[in-house]
């Protein structure tokens, strides 16, 4: 029987929430996106919109519309 390796998983996701309801204003999803433990960015989900933040971004978060976000991954679908 052949020895398998122990792999490392290449991508990591934390999840933290503002909020114990999703239907509360202001409560947001966050969650954060790594490479083998390095930071690629961080994703900010809420009722209205999704929000992408690079991980050397000095400004907030990019907001894109759930509609923006549906029609881009159409296209690369």
């Amino acid at each position: 029987m052949a020895k398998r390796r122990k792999v490392e998983p290449k991508y990591a996701v934390n999840i933290s929430m503002k909020a114990w309801d999703l239907a509360k204003a202001g409560a947001a999803v966050t969650l954060r996106v790594r490479d083998r433990g390095l930071l690629l960015g961080t994703i900010e989900i809420g009722q209205g919109t999704f929000g992408w933040k690079g991980a050397k971004t000095k400004s907030g978060f990019k907001r894109i519309s759930w509609r923006k976000l549906a029609e881009d991954f159409q296209r690369y679908h």
